[in-house]
């Protein structure tokens, strides 16, 4: 997953000195997000038929490639199939992991397990694209793809020597039916667009900000990318203990409309305004983040749990990946700086969906009369 948090920032960078085309600098973000979801809708079915290590060790394998891939050639057909590498190692990275813990841990410990996992997998997200940013300053694009490719080797070599003997549990290739039976339970489309909505703008600044606030000094792309993730991490915990009481909606509305105000600031182009851009959108996200989830969980229901968490994830990856991918012709069209208005707008336009709608029953009242 490190390597995947190193790569996101920096790859538009490069796709964009290597094309000198700002329309084509989300291609390969885009290219590694649509295999990232192709590969977590496929990988039921594949730990149906195969064991945990073996995939872990070839998702692993697969991103090594990529990163040595990335770190030496400079043409877009080129890069393109690292990034297809890439999203389909992370894609079996994220997925297969979850099962490795079912395997490896008690079932009374599953719940405390699966919590440091989110954890681990927060961490790759908050400190990677700064982190990248910093060493691209310091020795280009080539060492922050190396650092990946040694994260990934380092991660081949510990998961080669994991004893995982127990078959994965409930690992069947029909949990893709899983997957379309939450996204048609009632209110959950409307609660999945929305949710689309702002991590579309995630995958935009992520793969933008560097061009649009630059990659040193103290209003700059790694300073907003780090706090954007502190306060998105804060804002997922603080929700989580806040949804059940107060509601996924009612957290959800006044987050998104904050969020948006914030968003407005990076129009500034200041280091206090970025500063406090980044603090307040991220903390909103991680709010949307859970509330999202629970929103989606209650109205498909709780034994839909696991196609909830399929839909979540593939809201997540096509928002990285289609916020890079329509950045860049858009700001090629009319300007990055009149672009980035596109990220408010779209929390604004999230929370017009999860604005309270007519009922079912309310509906049918009304076509009576």
């Amino acid at each position: 997953m490190a390597a995947v948090g190193l790569a996101l920032p920096i790859l538009p960078l490069t796709v964009d000195a290597a094309t000198h085309n700002r329309a084509t600098t989300g291609l390969v973000t885009g290219a590694t997000a649509a295999f990232t979801i192709a590969l977590e809708l496929l990988s039921p079915g594949l730990l149906h038929r195969f064991r945990v290590r073996p995939l872990l060790v070839a998702a692993m394998l697969l991103q090594l490639v990529a990163m040595a891939g990335f770190a030496d050639l400079r043409t877009l057909p080129a890069m393109l199939a690292c990034g297809a590498l890439t999203g389909a190692g992370f894609g079996l990275v994220v997925t297969v992991t979850v099962a490795a813990i079912g395997a490896l841990v008690p079932p009374a410990r599953s719940g405390e397990a699966i919590g440091y996992f989110g954890l681990c997998a927060s961490v790759p997200t908050i400190l990677g694209p700064p982190l990248a940013l910093v060493l691209l300053d310091a020795r280009g694009a080539g060492a922050v793809f190396l650092a990946g490719a040694l994260t990934c080797a380092a991660a081949t070599l510990t998961t080669a020597f994991l004893r995982i003997t127990p078959p994965c549990p409930g690992a069947s290739a029909s949990d893709g039916a899983g997957v379309l039976a939450a996204m048609r339970s009632p209110g959950v489309p409307r609660v999945w667009l929305a949710f689309v909505c702002t991590t579309l703008t995630y995958g935009a600044a992520v793969s933008f900000t560097p061009f649009l606030l630059g990659t040193s000094g103290p209003g700059s792309a790694p300073v907003f990318l780090l706090v954007f993730g502190v306060t998105r991490l804060l804002g997922r915990m603080a929700a989580g203990r806040a949804v059940d009481r107060v509601g996924e909606r009612q957290l959800a509305l006044p987050s998104l409309a904050v969020g948006a105000l914030a968003l407005v600031l990076l129009q500034l182009h200041a280091a206090p305004a970025a500063a406090v851009s980044a603090a307040v959108s991220g903390a909103a996200f991680g709010v949307v983040q859970t509330a999202a989830f629970v929103g989606m969980l209650r109205g498909a229901g709780h034994g839909r749990s696991a196609g909830v968490s399929g839909i979540w994830s593939v809201a997540v990856d096509a928002g990285i990946g289609g916020g890079a991918l329509g950045m860049g012709p858009v700001g090629a069209a009319i300007g990055l700086s009149r672009a980035f208005w596109l990220l408010p707008a779209l929390f604004a336009l999230a929370f017009l969906l999860r604005l309270p709608g007519p009922t079912p029953n309310q509906l049918v009242g009304d076509a009576g009369h």
